[in-house]
């Protein structure tokens, strides 16, 4: 589990908790981007990772404005991104993706 401040983990946990209210159990979320290596700056957003199987009954337009409604209720700089654990390990998420997960996410 990655160190945050208080404030940040309690932004992913309020988030975590919005989701499950909206079906989406959570396997993991990831942190990645200068959220992650306490490099943000005034204004810089948070860039999560949301693993879930219940994102199968979902396409990627629906997950997206799902996870930003979220983020939004919460008034909060949230970026996220919502894949399955079966689009992750038959690497269905593409090159770019593949290489935040193996190089830089880690699990918040």
């Amino acid at each position: 589990m990655a160190q945050t401040t208080p404030k940040l983990a309690a932004i992913i946990q309020q988030f975590r908790q919005a989701l499950e209210q909206a079906g989406i159990h959570c396997e993991q979320i990831l942190l990645y981007g200068s959220q992650r290596w306490n490099t943000a700056q005034e204004g810089s957003d948070i860039d999560l990772i949301v693993i879930s199987p219940d994102w199968v009954r979902f396409n990627r337009r629906e997950r997206l404005e799902l996870l930003g409604i979220i983020a939004a209720r919460l008034l909060e700089p949230i970026q996220a991104q919502g894949w399955t654990p079966q689009e992750i390990t038959s690497q269905q998420i593409g090159p770019f993706w593949q290489e935040i997960l193996e190089r830089e996410a880690v699990v918040v």
